[in-house]
């Protein structure tokens, strides 16, 4: 599975998913930082299976998105006391869906 963290996820979160056998990459790692959410989502669908984010207006702009597309935008809330390079307990079932 192709896998795409957004800006607002830690860093930390991509060697725990690549181990599961997914591809992962992040927004920060791909050097698009900043960019304007309709022309990021245009980015990710074009190119991966699930996109992390924890932008809830993010989400909620996919609304007026008319454009078809296979990704799916996941928004995830992750407590800041947590580890940053440790799965959260609720992504576990991606152990199952593998690259």
């Amino acid at each position: 599975m192709k896998i795409l963290l957004d800006e607002n996820l830690p860093e930390g979160l991509i060697e725990p998913l690549r181990q599961l056998g997914h591809i992962v990459d992040s927004v920060g790692s791909l050097r698009l930082k900043g960019l304007e959410n309709g022309r990021l989502y245009r980015e990710v669908a074009s190119g991966y299976d699930l996109f992390f984010t924890k932008d809830r207006q993010f989400v909620a702009q996919l609304d007026a998105v008319t454009e078809p597309s296979s990704v799916k935008v996941v928004l995830t809330i992750i407590r800041s006391n947590r580890r940053s390079s440790s799965l959260p307990r609720s992504w576990r079932p991606l152990s199952a869906l593998t690259g």
